[in-house]
């Protein structure tokens, strides 16, 4: 299982925070590049990088602070965050995104998410993420009737070749993944499954570990912040 370190972008700042909440936010470094280089340092195999500011806006905020992150470590960088049109595609790929994530636009714009999926196909990742079992958009401040397994499944009919899966009631909490959702998505859709929030401990990268199909990684981010385990950990105990 890939763990994934997670950099999450406000204000140029690397924050996390607390169940998506913008008004609920930690600062851990005043640049997220120095991060970055931490977390490659000490081993990651990827690094999970979000633009919160991108999210609210609905359009690229941080490319800069992006742009240095990717060309300040060899490692691939998965990047989401405010991805609205296929010119925000272009530029996150052209300063060195390995792997885009598509959130909102996977509801609000079906369109243009089937044509990026075309376009992109192992560089496009669906992030859903969800509330009570229904999707969330917009930097998470938007509820949807749209069912989390319901959009997963037709993302994978249309040709998504991964999710990643956000329950955002446990993100930034440390109070620990949703192991149920997120086996009850891992085993409804034929794509693997990236999960994301609540990990608080390496048991829980263990609990992880045990869902049937596997999930292919794990997104942390407070609990390494918080250093309530090192990333070395944590990269141990995804070996199994």
């Amino acid at each position: 299982m890939i763990i994934f370190p997670a950099v999450d972008i406000l204000n140029g700042w690397c924050v996390r925070l607390h169940q998506g909440k913008y008004d609920a936010v930690s600062v851990y470094a005043q640049d997220p590049s120095e991060m970055a280089k931490a977390w490659e340092s000490k081993g990651a195999q990827w690094l999970h990088v979000v633009d919160l500011d991108g999210a609210k806006e609905g359009r690229a905020v941080n490319l800069t602070a992006i742009e240095k992150i990717a060309g300040s470590i060899d490692i691939p960088v998965q990047c989401g965050g405010g991805v609205r049109t296929q010119d925000d595609l272009k530029r996150l790929f052209d300063i060195g995104v390995s792997r885009v994530v598509l959130g909102t636009t996977l509801v609000t714009d079906p369109e243009f998410a089937k044509q990026a999926i075309d376009a992109y196909g192992p560089r496009l990742v669906a992030g859903i993420d969800g509330r009570e079992g229904k999707v969330a958009v917009a930097g998470w401040r938007e509820e949807t009737d749209v069912e989390v397994v319901e959009l997963a499944g037709e993302l994978a009919e249309k040709g998504v070749e991964r999710v990643i899966y956000t329950d955002i009631n446990v993100d930034g909490t440390r109070s620990g993944p949703n192991i149920e959702s997120t086996a009850n998505l891992a085993g409804s859709i034929s794509v693997p499954v990236i999960a994301s929030g609540g990990v608080s401990s390496l048991k829980d990268i263990t609990a992880l570990m045990r869902i049937e199909p596997p999930v292919e990684g794990v997104i942390v981010g407070s609990a390494l912040y918080e250093k309530e385990f090192t990333l070395e950990q944590a990269l141990e105990a995804a070996k199994g």
